[in-house]
């Protein structure tokens, strides 16, 4: 039977892009997909065959990741900035299109109060890192300290808001920590910390990875006789121009092909005259390079770990905020590739990691196998599959 279902995503591409394959595939079961968007994402959702619901994000015309202290501390309080402007942006939408079920982001809080106002059940998603009992990222890995004053004032908001929103008694803290009845997760158990004390609320869809020509175009390598090696720090990365200007000295005139994308804040041109065997872009179509790369030097956001991953390709992490690094531990701890952080990072350092991780067979062989074995997994049908039979069971 076909349903109403509705989707409240954080504006990020790393939010974004695993949700696209699951969002496709509910379209394709029949289903009517509508997705709060906006206009920065919009194209991606109608690509998809989803209905784009419009709203104006506080993070601006589209989300850029804060990588410095003062801004990260400061995160929280626009996030729920965020969440309530969206519920009151959507509401006459949705108010005459109820939706039979709603699939949220982690960070979309304004799905969870408005789902609460209209008693409408929820599937929570997690493109990173999912919350139960036993584990949360924050605790093992804390973004930001409970004794930051920004922290402090978001959680001072949040509790008294939460009884006008439906959730009488609750505390911010309960609000964050609480598990979902229903949760879907974008990566496989093996990969996830303590993945194994996540019970059957939870489903592992793994990356849910579909074609995304239509909205960001193809990559072709250059030749077949060079090996390719992907650089980036992500569509958003900000305050590390120096990066760019030491991968350039460690692989010109290399035996690399370099593909390198430096991000929407920095304009390729500040690197001048580039050696030739650089393709240097501020976006690239990731996957499409994924596919031909032997090496990825990567910020190790989610997204990209789990889409090297699919493809067999090892990584160097160089993270830029404390998820990231939780990424590249585990990375490391399962040995799909080498961390290398902010401090540690030098020419001399990435020309070594570059040398021992591109030799080490051992690397290439587990990270093949992790690959082959995500592969076999189709992962939007999984979620989808979640999705239907929770609603089947009534969405309790």
């Amino acid at each position: 039977m076909a349903s109403h279902i509705a989707f409240f995503n954080f504006p990020a591409f790393g939010h974004l892009n695993p949700t696209l394959g699951v969002v496709e595939e509910l379209v394709r079961r029949g289903h009517r997909v509508s997705c709060t968007t906006t206009d920065h994402f919009a194209p991606a959702i109608e690509a998809v065959g989803a209905e784009p619901v419009r709203y104006t994000s506080v993070f601006g015309q589209y989300y850029t990741n804060p990588f410095t202290p003062e801004a990260i501390s400061g995160e929280g309080l626009r996030t729920l900035e965020e969440a309530t402007s969206l519920v009151s942006q959507v509401e006459s939408f949705y108010g005459d299109n109820r939706p039979d079920v709603i699939l949220h982001d982690f960070m979309a809080w304004g799905a969870r109060f408005y789902a609460a106002q209209q008693n409408i059940p929820t599937v929570r998603l997690f493109p990173s890192y999912g919350v139960n009992e036993h584990f949360s990222i924050q605790a093992k890995f804390p973004m930001a300290e409970m004794t930051d004053p920004k922290v402090m004032e978001m959680v001072t908001k949040l509790d008294g808001m939460l009884p006008g929103l439906g959730f009488p008694g609750m505390t911010s803290m309960e609000f964050f920590m609480e598990p979902p009845k229903r949760g879907i997760i974008f990566l496989p158990r093996d990969f996830h910390y303590d993945g194994h004390t996540f019970d059957e609320r939870f489903v592992f869809a793994g990356p849910c990875l579909g074609d995304r020509s239509a909205f960001q175009g193809t990559w072709q390598p250059p030749s077949q006789d060079r090996p390719v090696l992907l650089i980036s720090l992500g569509t958003a990365a900000t305050g590390w121009p120096e990066f760019f200007r030491i991968c350039v000295e460690a692989l010109a005139n290399s035996r690399w092909d370099v593909v390198m994308a430096v991000g929407d804040n920095m304009d390729p041109a500040e690197l001048g005259d580039l050696p030739a065997n650089f393709d240097v872009r501020r976006s690239v179509p990731q996957l499409d390079v994924l596919r031909h790369a032997e090496l990825f030097i990567t910020h190790g956001g989610m997204n990209s770990v789990m889409e090297s991953l699919y493809n067999g390709v090892p990584m160097i992490v160089n993270p830029l905020m404390s998820e990231q690094r939780a990424n590249g531990l585990r990375v490391e701890e399962l040995g799909f590739g080498r961390l290398l952080t902010r401090d540690d990072f030098s020419l001399e350092a990435l020309r070594k990691a570059i040398d021992e991780v591109s030799a080490d067979k051992s690397v290439a062989d587990r990270t093949r196998a992790m690959g082959e074995a995500m592969r076999k997994v189709d992962g939007p049908a999984v979620a989808a599959d979640a999705v239907e039979s929770y609603l089947a069971e009534g969405a309790r």
